[in-house]
């Protein structure tokens, strides 16, 4: 086997070993978001209208 057979093999080896890195690293990016989705119970805009003293349409 030549040298820069060799350096491909190596190489090869060394973008599997970061591909493995760069999966682990999404799979913990789309673990914190699907838990960030959960852990929000607030709705961003209330379904119903406050009992505020505001401009209501039925005044």
């Amino acid at each position: 086997m030549s040298d820069s057979d060799k350096e491909l093999l190596a190489e090869i080896a060394r973008l599997r070993e970061d591909l493995k890195q760069l999966k682990e690293i999404v799979n913990v990016l789309v673990n914190v978001v699907m838990e960030e989705d959960f852990e929000d119970d607030e709705p961003e805009f209330p379904s119903y209208p406050g009992t505020d003293n505001k401009f209501n349409i039925y005044n």
